[in-house]
């Protein structure tokens, strides 16, 4: 097989057919005719008048082009200007020559040949080295509605990848994914799309647009992948090759190669905002130095502090400096630091922007001083902007050339809605930081990603909320698919932006992040400190000990992310290398090769763990050969799924092929600490291996000029058992390059040698016996035997995880004296080298006898199968052999098997091993359930109009038990006509609901009725009526439109015996359809407090605002195009005590009456503090049941200053006031109050609140007060 699958193609030609007849557009059009436009372009003439360009942009990359208005081959339209397109993406084709038989016309180069068929426009690509037709049956394009689609045939053991950052996703067939920035953060959505995939037919495409599109890789017909993006015309990119990697460098051709990260960028960042908010004292806060708690956010009061970069208010433990100082006394490692968060923080407070430039500089000196780097987040622009204040003001070249800011992240709420601006913004800056840092290597962190945004830019996938499974267990496909999708420059936030209080959770995402690129630590969004010292013992030793690997195993990092630059992606699938049946799906999501030598496994869920986070990791697919436990170095045979892998909370499943070579530095906290005149391997000899380190700067775009240095390294065992380690000269140099190097190997071994010898430049050097490990650092020319290496080296002093003993295998090490590594080759020939470290799981002896396995009906799931045995005396552990592939080491009596079809026969063969060999296999078979509720809604919440009889409330109708309880209404008490009012738990589009009746009596069956629908609960729409018949059969009610709504009411006008009753109300959505949480603004699926406090940083956000379109819009739940009290209530009210359905105690009125009265005035002496205040009176009239309250304050920012805001009667709800300084340079105060969950509501005569300005000039402009509103509990809302 090669490195693709060979997909059959014998059925194409009916498929083909098929396709001809699906679409009457295409079926109607034929090919007339083709003529040569220029040396790589061919014109061909379609029947309906229309013309497609065909032209070669290398000899295996076609661009077709077609605009049915008659335009000509151009660049997609961007606002602002934007290419996807590098400067230079063409190469030579070679000789295209055209060939018209009557009943096709074929364009050919030297590697493709790309032919339409004449009758119905089909199209053949066929890859000219194999003679295979890797696109067949691809039909010319359907223009409708705005939208242009293509069709192509698809063949049953084709996969498909790409499409930029498909969260939870890398491999795509039998799905649909959008190439659209949803902003959806979590499993399923899209934060960076790439409009690139390719498949294992050998070919690629790219959309070259910057309209969102959608990709059917065979989910709705499983022999046609159909393509369509939001565009009135085609503009495709069609890729011939013959690897995964080689597409990637075509993709690459076109939009340009990836970046290669500064070095520092392989460390952990640490991101805040240091410039913008108070601290104040509370219990429930954060721990300082001072030995008090603080808790961050608004000034409470006069006690509150305000932090700084540089301390410089007295406030230096609340200064970004003091972060810096943190991870030095703690020994974290830390590369990098963004001080201002983009969200009104800015860098500095003194009143100009040179000045707040040179506070930012100083921030950088001290920052640079202990070998950390800083940057910036964007705020809205990257230039200086008339008439915005100095606090938010941007010079990204004074930041660059004077501040020495070398790190951008763009966030949504800069990047926006548009991939073009995305694009833009990041190629500006792009070109600015080299040009102004000093040739500076720009190191760009995106959110909004594109096809051309790696050639700039890594990304990182968005807000998530930390502290669960979930947040590492959709990341590791996501990694995957992004590096699959031309984008290997991936991170994410440590244990998410939000939540992330579970310590062992936190830290297995520091241990399999080790084996990532990036690490970004985002500190003050969530509602504890993200420190990786932040959680205590033992997480803080372990998270230290892998922040410590990282920083050894840069040199490693460094080579394979510079392979990433043109060749395989850093973080790897499986099939990349193991190209296979078994990782071409997405069996192997959970694990990936980080380089070649490492497969990483990460814990990722809970599957057997104790109280202490000691778990085991199942399902890890080990390729043929050996592998070593990277920690313990017990070698595991490969070739089979491994399982019941034990992972105590300190170590996470990572094994290193054998062969490998490893090189590595000191550990060290960041470059600066590297030293640069040592140079390390680590060495797991196993017949022949080699690689080569790349090396270079680190910092700067030398690279690109080719400035650096490679260094052979190779590794045999030969056939006399002699292994023979050889560094050969490096080769190349760059500014700052150290030749005069000491040399470190260090080889895994089972015994201590009996000879080591060692040359240098082919002459024998002597080697001295070192008498301890310690003593091995401070020679030159010797050589240590360690039977046991402590790996716990890096645990906190006198902390209990300093106690435990974790140790290796063997390891021999030797220290040669300082040479010049490029002039020196050297060589170390270990005599009778052995390396057999014992399967340590195979220790018994005995016959076994086959265990009798079968499925109990309880462990059938529509999904999963969890086979079970009895214990085999004298079993080491089982194998079961399913779908060709052997499930091994497993010691536990049951092994789950996820991922299946419904209503499906699975076989399976299983047999028990020890260590002399293993069990005849036993044969049995299972079926997978059906799934009736696939698309049922759960968490509904309901009340009835009727009175429950106690024991058998409503709330039963909606709890997924059929059996053993019911709803039935009050006894003795007609309760018809009656009405149920269902909550969904967020927008659906719904399909039907099921009503179960009773099945023990007929008292309470409903019999007829109508039903309406609601998007809010107060404005109702009806949708039809029902009658069912009297017996205990279901009863089904179908929407016959597409329904979106959250509430629905069953009116009930007939029931049995004038009662109410029922088993079940089953709620199903549309098959397909994506629920919408109201006020979800994070679209993690939940409502919580890190809505509130997204909301919290968008109040008064609003339409017009660059960052308002696309995530934050979708936060404007009543679609008024500003964040305010209502859109904050629908999460303000299901925290703390959640309100409950039909809360409201009185009917919400009232009126909000607004006096200015201006500079030098109050309504008592006691209310003005300065003789140039500038009061404002926000008085209450009337008010009846208001539980929240907003309005917009637009004023002249040249006359007046925001000062703050006193409340009395508003004290118990949540002042989530913000002072706002619009894209239009507008200035508005957006006073917002709301009461968290049940809460006493304002009512009454009461004065509101006192609004406090500074007046800048004698007679300012009074400020325009609008948007005023007044929220219910149960968000009924009155605009005012």
């Amino acid at each position: 097989m090669s490195h693709f699958l060979a997909p059959s193609r014998k059925t194409l030609p009916i498929v083909t057919l098929l396709l001809s007849l699906a679409f009457t557009d295409t079926s109607a059009r034929t090919i007339e005719s083709a003529r040569k436009l220029n040396n790589t372009t061919v014109e061909i003439m379609l029947s309906d008048g229309n013309r497609m360009t065909v032209d070669f942009y290398g000899p295996n990359i076609a661009r077709l082009f077609l605009d049915p208005k008659g335009g000509i081959i151009r660049d997609p339209k961007a606002e602002p200007e934007a290419r996807i397109l590098v400067n230079q993406p063409r190469v030579f084709p070679g000789e295209i020559t055209d060939t018209d038989t009557g009943k096709s016309i074929t364009l050919s180069s030297d590697a493709m040949t790309v032919a339409f068929d004449t009758d119905n426009g089909t199209m053949t690509v066929t890859d000219i080295s194999t003679g295979r037709n890797v696109i067949s049956g691809m039909s010319l394009p359907i223009f409708s509605d705005g939208t242009t689609t293509v069709t192509l045939a698809s063949s049953p053991d084709e996969y498909f990848y790409g499409g930029g950052v498909q969260n939870g996703r890398f491999s795509h067939r039998g799905k649909i994914i959008a190439i659209e920035n949803q902003n959806s953060w979590t499993d399923g959505g899209v934060a960076s799309p790439t409009p690139f995939y390719w498949s294992t037919s050998g070919y690629g495409i790219m959309w070259h647009t910057f309209r969102q599109g959608t990709y059917d890789f065979t989910a709705t017909d499983p022999e046609i992948v159909k393509l369509s993006h939001e565009s009135d015309y085609y503009d495709i990119f069609i890729m011939v090759d013959k690897s995964p990697v080689a597409l990637l460098n075509d993709f690459y051709q076109l939009t340009g190669n990836p970046v290669l990260l500064p070095k520092f960028g392989f460390y952990e960042g640490h991101l805040n905002a240091y410039n913008r908010d108070f601290w104040t004292q509370d219990s429930t806060g954060i721990l300082f130095e001072d030995g008090k708690r603080y808790k961050e956010g608004k000034q409470v009061n006069d006690s509150s502090i305000k932090e700084s970069l540089n301390g410089e208010l007295d406030n230096y433990q609340f200064s970004a400096r003091a972060v810096i100082d943190r991870y030095n006394s703690a020994d974290m490692p830390l590369g990098w630091i963004l001080p201002n968060d983009g969200y009104g923080a800015g860098y500095g407070q003194t009143g100009t922007l040179d000045g707040n430039i040179a506070n930012l500089k100083s921030f950088g000196d001290y920052a640079r001083s202990k070998g950390v780097e800083i940057g910036l987040w964007t705020q809205s622009d990257l230039h200086p902007k008339e008439g915005v204040e100095p606090l938010l003001q941007r010079d990204i070249v004074k930041e660059v050339r004077d501040a020495g800011v070398r790190v951008l992240k763009t966030d949504v709420a800069w990047v926006g809605w548009g991939y073009s601006f995305g694009l833009n913004g990041v190629a500006d800056v792009g070109e600015i930081m080299p040009y102004y840092g000093n040739d500076a290597r720009p190191f760009i962190i995106s959110l909004d990603g594109w096809a051309g945004t790696q050639r700039y830019a890594g990304i990182w996938s968005g807000d998530q909320t930390g502290g669960i499974w979930e947040y590492i267990r959709f990341h590791i496909p996501t990694y995957i698919g992004s590096g699959l999708s031309g984008q290997p420059n991936i991170s994410s936030d440590m244990d998410g932006i939000f939540g992330g209080k579970n310590p062992i959770i936190n830290s297995r995402d520091f241990q399999w992040k080790t084996f990532t690129p990036m690490q970004l630590n985002m500190d003050g969004w969530g509602s504890n400190e993200k420190y990786p010292q932040a959680l205590g013992e033992p997480y803080t030793s372990i998270n230290r000990s892998y922040l410590k690997l990282k920083s050894q195993l840069l040199p490693y990092a460094y080579t394979y992310a510079r392979e990433a630059v043109d060749g395989k992606p850093l973080i790897r699938a499986m099939m990349i290398d193991y190209p296979n049946n078994y990782t071409y799906g997405t069996a192997t999501r959970y694990q990936y090769m980080f380089g070649p030598d490492f497969l990483v496994a990460p814990i990722y869920q809970n599957t057997k763990s104790d109280e202490d986070g000691n778990d085991i990791r199942n399902g890890i697919y080990l390729p043929e050969g050996n592998w070593i436990d990277f920690f313990s170095g017990e070698k595991i045979s490969g070739g089979r799924v491994i399982n019941n892998f034990k992972a105590p909370i300190w170590k996470l499943p990572v094994f290193v092929k054998s062969g490998a070579i490893i090189p590595m530095v000191n550990p060290n906290n960041n470059p600066s600490e590297i030293n640069n005149n040592l140079r390390m391997y680590m060495f797991y000899p196993d017949g022949y291996s080699e690689m080569t380190e790349y090396d270079d700067d680190g910092k700067t775009e030398a690279y690109r000029r080719g400035e650096s240095v490679t260094t052979l390294i190779t590794s045999e065992v030969t056939p006399k058992g002699d292994a023979i380690l050889t560094i050969h000269p490096a080769k190349g140099s760059f500014k700052g390059y150290e030749p005069q190097k000491s040399t470190e190997l260090i080889v895994n071994i089972s015994e201590s040698p009996k000879e080591i010898i060692a040359k240098v430049n082919g002459k024998r050097v002597k080697l001295n016996k070192a008498e301890s490990q310690e003593a091995l650092h401070g020679a030159e020319n010797a050589w240590y035997y360690n039977p046991s290496p402590q790996l716990n080296r890096f645990a906190t002093s006198g902390s209990s995880f300093a106690k435990e003993e974790i140790t290796s295998n063997p390891r021999l090490y030797i220290r040669l004296a300082s040479a010049d590594a490029t002039t020196t080759t050297t060589e170390i020939i270990i005599k009778d080298y052995k390396y057999n470290p014992d399967e340590l799981r195979l220790i018994s002896h005995g016959t076994l006898k086959a265990p009798d396995a079968s499925v109990a009906d309880a462990d059938v799931k529509p999904y999963a199968l969890t086979p079970s045995w009895e214990k085999v005396e004298n079993a080491d552990y089982y194998e079961i052999l399913f779908d060709n592939i052997i499930f091994s080491t497993i010691t536990d009596t049951t092994l789950e098997f996820t991922d299946l079809l419904p209503e499906t026969d699975y076989k399976f063969s299983i047999r028990a091993v020890n260590a002399d060999g293993a069990s005849l296999w036993n044969e049995f078979s299972s079926r997978t359930a059906d799934d009736p509720l696939q698309y049922a809604i759960s968490g509904i919440q309901s009340i009835c109009t009727a009175p429950d009889q106690e024991g058998f409330e409503v709330s039963r109708l909606f709890d997924f038990v059929e059996t053993g309880d019911m709803w039935h209404s009050k006894y003795q008490h007609k309760s018809v006509p009656f009405s149920i009012t269902m909550k969904l738990p967020a927008v659906n589009t719904l399909d039907r609901f099921t009503y179960l009746p009773r099945t023990d009596g007929a008292n309470g069956i409903i019999l007829e009725g109508s039903v309406e629908t609601s998007l809010d609960g107060i404005q109702w729409t009806p949708i039809d009526s029902f009658k069912w018949e009297r017996d205990n059969n279901p009863k089904t009610f179908t929407f016959t439109d597409q329904n979106r709504s959250r509430y629905i009411r069953l009116n009930v006008t007939k029931a049995v015996g004038n009662y109410g009753s029922g088993r079940e109300i089953y709620v199903f959505k549309a098959a397909g359809s994506e629920s919408y949480l109201p006020g979800d603004i994070n679209l993690d699926g939940v409502i919580d407090d890190n809505d509130l406090t997204s909301y919290a940083n968008y109040t008064g956000l609003k339409r017009g605002d660059s960052d308002f379109e696309g995530y934050i819009s979708g936060g404007d739940v009543n679609g008024n195009g500003l964040i305010d009290a209502y859109d904050i209530s629908n999460v303000a009210t299901c925290l703390g005590t959640p309100v409950k359905m039909g809360s409201d105690s009185l009917s919400l009125a009232g009126e909000i009456d607004v006096n200015i009265i201006g500079k030098g005035k109050s309504r008592q002496a006691s209310d003005r503090m300065n003789a140039d205040e500038y009061l404002i009176y926000i008085d209450g009239k009337n008010l009846s049941d208001v539980n929240a309250l907003s309005m917009e304050i637009s004023y002249n920012a040249g006359e007046l200053e925001y000062i703050g805001i006193d409340t009395q009667s508003l004290s118990n709800m949540r002042n989530l006031t913000y002072d706002r300084l619009h894209t239009d340079g507008s200035k508005a105060l957006y006073p917002t109050f709301v009461n968290i969950g049940e809460a006493p509501t304002v009512n009454g005569d009461t004065q509101l609140m006192l609004i406090r300005f500074r007046a800048l000039t004698d007679n300012p402009q009074k400020p325009v007060i609008t948007n005023k509103m007044i929220v219910s509990p149960s968000l009924r809302v009155k605009d005012l």
